[in-house]
């Protein structure tokens, strides 16, 4: 009694002559648990809406030039995350984020699951839409799923998901919906031509719309995964969408035309972010719907074009694109909004480490309303709660002791695949960030040839002004064969141009042990040669080819097995 009569002096005290010191407002504050609760304490709805291969520097609130805004308003009103950190290609990052899980210990360590692989996210991984399940949420997903569909126990509705509008795929034609003549387009189960020739980006902004407008008086909470495929290529727009505010850019000259075309699907992705905000205020959900913005991996610089990649994304200051564990493949813009964040705290950055793992356990938290705050943890996941991070006290000092990441391993791959298939381990590539630092530690093939360097910052066609960079390659020759070895201070060198490997071996040696101690905890890849097109599509649905129901069995093609041990 006497302890709560002195904390409330001390409140009263503070709140009579403003916020407390360090901008916290609880002098009393033991838990962030307060800050996210809702007054009517409702489970708050969740919506993460999640870009496809947009670059760093393709937001108007990094690239002036850039026109998007509905992405730089939303950013006005929440929070900036600096350091968030993905996957550097679309189905690792997938495999990540539903099941906070690093790839290598989900079994999608290797590039990305294609429409004709017998290959699918191991059906014995709980998915976040399982988990929000389990906490009462209404659960939908719109857009690209790109984990696999070989079986109908892979596809979304076997997986946690209650309702399903999108495609299957990596990618299809922005019009016809189809890829390599496959009709792609499902609502739930089912294929569709439904509004078949609209833009596919703008049919996944209506059936976002749409079912968060269905949603309206439903009592339960809603939990929902927008992951259009724009601005991924086929750089396919509509003359709306090229025309949109970049007239700056030549539409005669091929490379500044691609990339006003590419800008074209980054402002689809802006009027369907501006779309679903607009309508969860029309479903009277604002009030209590917490948004969250990223992409899945860097865009597809100049440097991606060694894997076939459109390369008119933009990642320009930092280094290289998609497919690479410099930082431009793997750090991303994103942007975090809650209803109840103080006004003081929008607009804000916020640079704590934060990887994509980190959602689903923050996301259950939240459904949880902080409650356990101090040691809320979901065992088994690689991903932490960063939700102690994400309020408006986060300058309390016994708030930010909660969770606050100094590691985690950004990548365990093996980007030869295509000179080793199938592959073995898995683990040749790694990288790996303690505090300030990044190791990056392998072969590393889209980064080794020699001739990428130039490209590795690639400055955008619409500011040729910007000063070049440039910066060690990284390149050894360890027994007679090209590797990697890049050590760099990230915060110090956000660039990655300075190479510290040889300065520091205490250092990396550490770091070595870290990403030895990743390897014993690694599966086996569940990738597979592919079947091959024509023998995934012999079911025919009118007009159209469709993928079969059924063409590999996932507790074989797909087991989620230990590692070999000669992996490690």
């Amino acid at each position: 009694m006497r302890a709560l009569q002195i904390c409330l002096l001390i409140f009263f005290a503070r709140h009579s002559s403003g916020s407390g010191r360090n901008g916290c407002d609880h002098a009393c504050l033991n838990s962030p648990s307060d800050q996210h609760r809702d007054r009517y304490n409702r489970q708050p709805n969740i919506i993460y809406i999640m870009s496809d291969d947009m670059g760093w520097n393709d937001v108007g609130f990094k690239n002036p030039k850039v026109k998007t805004p509905n992405i730089d308003s939303f950013k006005k009103k929440g929070i900036e995350l600096t350091q968030s950190y993905m996957q550097p290609v679309c189905s690792a990052s997938r495999a990540s984020f539903v099941t906070g899980k690093y790839p290598s210990n989900n079994a999608v360590q290797l590039l990305v699951i294609l429409e004709e692989s017998l290959s699918c996210l191991p059906i014995e991984q709980k998915t976040i839409f399982e988990y929000m399940k389990e906490e009462g949420y209404v659960t939908k997903f719109v857009g690209k799923w790109h984990l696999g569909y070989c079986n109908t126990t892979c596809r979304p509705g076997s997986r946690g998901v209650d309702e399903f509008r999108g495609i299957y795929t990596g990618s299809a034609h922005y019009f016809n919906w189809t890829e390599y003549g496959v009709l792609q387009r499902r609502i739930n189960n089912r294929p569709t031509t439904e509004n078949i020739g609209t833009h596919m980006t703008t049919q996944d902004a209506r059936d976002t719309r749409e079912m968060i407008l269905a949603h309206k008086d439903n009592p339960k909470p809603l939990f929902m995964w927008v992951s259009p495929t724009a601005p991924h290529d086929p750089l396919q727009v509509t003359d709306a969408m090229f025309n949109v505010h970049h007239e700056f850019l030549n539409a005669t000259v091929n490379k500044t035309k691609s990339r006003r075309t590419y800008l074209g699907l980054v402002s689809a992705f802006d009027d369907l972010l501006g779309d679903t905000l607009a309508a969860i205020k029309e479903a009277g959900l604002d009030k209590n719907t917490v948004v969250i913005f990223s992409s899945d991996n860097g865009g597809a610089s100049q440097s991606s074009a060694n894997a076939g990649y459109q390369y008119y994304a933009n990642n320009y200051p930092l280094r290289n694109g998609k497919l690479t564990f410099m930082d431009g493949g793997v750090r991303v813009p994103t942007v975090y909004y809650d209803p109840r964040l103080k006004s003081s705290t929008r607009g804000t950055e916020r640079d704590f480490l934060i990887h994509v793992t980190d959602w689903l356990p923050t996301f259950v938290h939240l459904a949880k309303q902080g409650r356990r705050s101090s040691n809320f943890k979901i065992e088994g996941l690689d991903g932490v709660s960063q939700l102690a991070n994400l309020g408006s006290n986060y300058n309390c000092p016994e708030q930010r002791k909660y969770n606050r990441r100094e590691e985690m391993l950004v990548g365990l791959t093996d980007n030869k695949i295509k000179y080793r298939n199938p592959p073995k381990c898995a683990t040749e590539d790694a990288a790996f960030r303690w505090r300030d630092y990044k190791l990056i530690h392998g072969y590393q093939y889209y980064i080794v040839d020699p001739d990428t360097l130039d490209t590795e910052w690639s400055k955008p066609e619409e500011s040729p002004e910007l000063p070049d960079i440039t910066g060690d390659n990284c390149h050894r020759m360890v027994n007679g064969e090209r590797v990697v070895r890049c050590l760099f201070n990230v915060i110090d060198d956000p660039r990655e141009t300075k190479n510290l490997y040889d300065e520091h071996p205490a250092l990396v040696a550490r770091l070595l042990r870290k990403i030895q101690e990743a390897k014993w905890e690694s599966v086996k890849p569940i990738y597979r040669p592919d079947i091959g097109k024509t023998n995934y599509t012999v079911k025919q649905w009118g007009n159209y080819l469709v993928p079969q129901e059924n063409y590999c069995d996932p507790l074989v093609d797909s087991p989620l097995i230990g590692a070999d041990p000669s992996c490690y």
